[in-house]
């Protein structure tokens, strides 16, 4: 199984809730034919974490320093360098770039070209909220999908038109199954 620890470490701009912060992600070994070790850092704050996949788009998580418990993260990327992570029974957004890519500002990822958007969890399509050739800004909401009893609005990434509507309500939805693709509106100038 192919670890990445002979890569070097990667340097990444995330923000949650709000907050950003650089945060460098180094791989370290592996563990066994089992998982990697990462040696994540930022500001003054540095953990060696324990990762194995799980599934996918799910990963264990031991952080030795702080205890031996596996803690389960689950990842879907609704759209570039939009993540949903599921830790602890909670959903958590969290907006990354390596700051090389024209990703995110603080509107979020940039305006250009098509942006799929796909579902973060499986689940079933409640309502639809746009069909094709809608103009949409960001932060709109597109469809609504259920998951665990709970409905949850995905909403588009960037401001555009949809080009694209990929399911109807009632269909059921993977993780990661594409439900809209929103196009950077174009500039009539």
């Amino acid at each position: 199984m192919a670890t990445g620890a002979s890569r070097g470490p990667k340097r990444l701009h995330v923000e949650v809730a709000g907050e950003r912060r650089l945060v460098t992600v180094e791989p370290v070994g592996s563990i066994g034919d089992v998982g990697f070790r990462l040696r994540v850092s930022w500001d003054d704050t540095k953990y060696e974490v324990d990762a194995s996949r799980l599934r996918s788009g799910a990963l264990s998580l031991i952080v030795p320093a702080v205890g031996h418990a596996s803690h389960e993260v689950t990842c879907h990327e609704t759209a570039p360098g939009d993540l949903l992570l599921g830790i602890g029974g909670r959903r958590v957004r969290a907006l990354v770039t390596d700051g090389r890519s024209r990703g995110m500002g603080a509107a979020g990822p940039a305006n250009i070209g098509d942006h799929p958007v796909a579902a973060p969890m499986p689940g079933r399509v409640v309502r639809v909220l746009v069909e094709s050739g809608d103009v949409v800004d960001v932060g709109q909401g597109l469809v609504v999908v259920e998951a665990m009893k709970m409905e949850n609005e995905i909403a588009s990434p960037i401001a555009g038109v949809v080009r694209e509507v990929s399911v109807a309500s009632g269909a059921s939805v993977e993780a990661g199954g594409m439900l809209v693709v929103v196009g950077a509106q174009e500039d009539d100038s």
